[in-house]
């Protein structure tokens, strides 16, 4: 049974997710491979609707108000543009929200609290797993495609003098928010960069 549920969690997770948190020879209480144990730790982290409606480029500007010496004028735009981003993401934010609630990974793949004892999943409940996984991962992917305009948006509120700067803070926005959830493994096998 904990063979068939290891084959199958191969089966519905993406291989880069499953390399990323399992370290090699581990499995559920420590055992290794030898031990027939299934890996814990292994599930990528998923960040809350709250935390991904934070990732918006206005924001992130306005927050920065004093190194870019923003005009009044400029922090009127970007707080009408802040107000447009929250408003534009709020439908894929709640979509993300109610999966999110749900999800609930089996103790024997967290490994948390006793899960050595647990049992192993069942295929319901991986197949379970795999479509909120691969759901919240697409919407992750949504938010970051509306990302790109947005940043271009809020750059076009900058002047030459604040662009350089403006630019630095939303990249670094950007690759936080890239870390907040898991990307959609690429079709054709390959990671992104």
């Amino acid at each position: 049974m904990q063979l068939r549920s290891s084959l199958l969690l191969l089966a519905l997770l993406p291989l880069p997710l499953f390399a990323q948190g399992m370290g090699m020879g581990r499995g559920i209480g420590g055992r290794g491979a030898e031990g027939g144990g299934m890996p814990r730790n292994m599930l990528p982290k998923f960040a809350t609707a709250k935390e991904l409606e934070k990732f918006n480029a206005a924001e992130a500007l306005l927050q920065d108000t004093r190194r870019l010496r923003l005009t009044e004028p400029q922090v009127a735009q970007l707080t009408a543009l802040r107000a447009r981003i929250y408003e534009r993401n709020a439908d894929v934010l709640v979509r993300y929200d109610a999966i999110r609630r749900d999800y609930r990974p089996p103790a024997a793949l967290t490994g948390q609290g006793s899960s050595a004892s647990a049992p192993p999943p069942t295929q319901e409940e991986m197949m379970q797993l795999g479509d909120q996984m691969r759901a919240m991962m697409a919407i992750g992917d949504q938010l970051l495609a509306q990302r790109q305009e947005q940043v271009t948006e809020a750059l076009a509120l900058m002047d030459d003098t604040q662009r350089d700067r403006a630019r630095k803070v939303l990249d670094d926005q950007t690759d936080d928010a890239r870390r907040a959830v898991p990307p959609l493994p690429p079709r054709d096998g390959r990671r992104r960069p």
